[in-house]
């Protein structure tokens, strides 16, 4: 049986990881609030840049760019991919990353070739590890997610795109739910685009047909570096759903780390009140043991 001793050093450790714990519970909520916030303030200006790519597919013929393609049999996810995958820095998040390895490994698995772009620590260290065929220069951590950050790794990703790298791009990330969830791993093709998600639709269609709009240098120009910028807002998009996951996963799992120590400092406690409730009662014990026998030698 442990000592009273030994025992109260074992809450003092169990009561300051809590402390951790509860901590780690609260930054990882004012991060993930900050990190909606933002996205939310910048939502607006990619929606409208959809609207207008959607408006040069209203007012151009014919229009033709290389990061679009309606052609593409997505059941397949053959031919060479390149994969964005969006992990974090460390673990203490449950199964977040352990979700999104899953369904990247799931879809290296249909690919004849692929080439891995891993943003998060996490990532870089697992699929270096078993052999994966990663992209040596392609480094970020996933530290708070910022549009200079989505753009740098736009850019990349474009250079590689352009350079032949790969066919199709697609983007492994966690979908954020709302709450205090852990969120859903899933991935989406990133490049080209399907042409048909960007026609316009009802009275966007009726609106852009009745104006008038003159492009400079000309609309194939303008469409490609809108759909530049548009494809920033996505990646940006993919980090915070991803970012804001990690932080309500790690909430997750120390709300439960936080109510695990509080049954473990209740059983403690009651232990170390039981010995020495015992010590005591033998104290008494021997006391009472010790007067009854000095009496009987008087007596």
């Amino acid at each position: 049986m442990a000592s009273t001793k030994e025992i109260k050093n074992r809450i003092k450790s169990v009561g300051d990881t809590q402390k951790i714990t509860n901590a780690m519970y609260l930054i990882s909520s004012t991060k993930m609030r900050r990190a909606r916030k933002e996205a939310e303030e910048t939502k607006p200006y990619f929606d409208l840049l959809r609207r207008e790519i959607r408006r040069m597919f209203a007012f151009g013929t014919g229009l033709r760019s290389k990061y679009f393609d309606s052609s593409i049999d997505e059941s397949s996810h053959g031919g060479r991919n390149g994969i964005l995958v969006i992990t974090a820095d460390k673990g203490l998040a449950g199964a977040y990353n352990q979700s999104v390895v899953k369904d990247t490994l799931a879809l290296m698995e249909r690919s004849n070739e692929y080439k891995l772009y891993i943003v998060g620590d996490y990532g870089w260290r697992f699929f270096r590890s078993r052999g994966s065929n990663v992209c040596e220069t392609f480094e970020h951590s996933m530290n708070e997610p910022s549009l200079a950050m989505a753009r740098d790794i736009t850019r990349e990703l474009l250079d590689e795109f352009d350079g032949g790298a790969f066919d199709r791009l697609y983007v492994c990330y966690t979908e954020y739910s709302g709450g205090m969830s852990p969120g859903t791993a899933m991935h989406d093709r990133l490049i080209p685009f399907d042409k048909d998600d960007f026609v316009p639709q009802g009275d966007e269609r009726a609106s852009d047909a009745s104006t008038v709009f003159e492009y400079e240098p000309d609309v194939e120009t303008v469409l490609s570096r809108s759909i530049q910028s548009y494809l920033v807002g996505y990646v940006y998009s993919a980090l915070v759903n991803s970012y804001s996951s990690e932080q309500s996963a790690r909430m997750m799992a120390m709300d439960a780390a936080n109510e695990n120590a509080s049954e473990l400092l209740a059983s403690l406690r009651l232990e170390y009140n039981h010995i020495r409730q015992n010590a005591i009662t033998q104290e008494i014990t021997e006391i009472s043991s010790g007067a009854r026998s000095l009496k009987s030698k008087r007596g």
